[in-house]
């Protein structure tokens, strides 16, 4: 694996500490020292931003690691609460099924009485109304049979039949 050139290669000492040949009609040694302080401090600010943004980096790498596994994780429990989803679908399914059978019966035994009852009650108004159609009967029979005595009476009075007047006395 190839390393990743980082400022940390080049340190602010090396770069401040640096010596050069120093030959006849060169740059004035002076102004390379200033320029070369300047670039060192700067390299120590680059270097700190940069140990800043690595130490962010490497808190971001470990806090994608752990959503990762998080993620895993809810995987498995989304699976799992799926599994008892279908689980407890079925047992309802179920429940259901059996509670439909069970009324289903039930409703078939009311039914049954029902038809038993309304079949009473159909024998019963027969009868009943037989017996009452036959009381009637008689007491028509009973009525017609009794005229009342005033009209007895009258029929008696305006026949006439041969009365004893007089009682023979031979």
């Amino acid at each position: 694996m190839k390393k990743t050139a980082t400022s940390f290669d080049l340190s602010p000492a090396e770069i401040k500490n640096k010596d050069f040949k120093k030959i006849m009609l060169g740059y004035s040694p002076e102004e390379v020292v200033g320029f070369l302080d300047k670039v060192a401090k700067l390299w120590e600010k680059v270097q700190k931003r940069e140990k800043d943004l690595v130490a962010v980096i490497e808190t971001l790498d470990r806090e994608i690691q752990d959503w990762k596994s998080k993620e895993a994780e809810l995987e498995v429990i989304k699976e799992k609460a799926r599994e008892e989803a279908k689980k407890i679908i079925g047992q309802s399914e179920e429940q259901a099924a059996t509670v439909r059978l069970e009324t289903e019966k039930w409703l078939a035994t009311v039914l049954e009485e029902v038809e038993t009852v309304e079949k009473r009650k159909a024998n019963f108004l027969m009868a009943f109304k037989s017996a009452l159609d036959s009381h009637y009967e008689i007491l028509n029979q009973e009525q017609d049979a009794q005229e009342p005595l005033t009209s007895k009476l009258q029929e008696y009075l305006k026949k006439p039949e041969k009365r004893p007047t007089q009682i023979p006395l031979s």
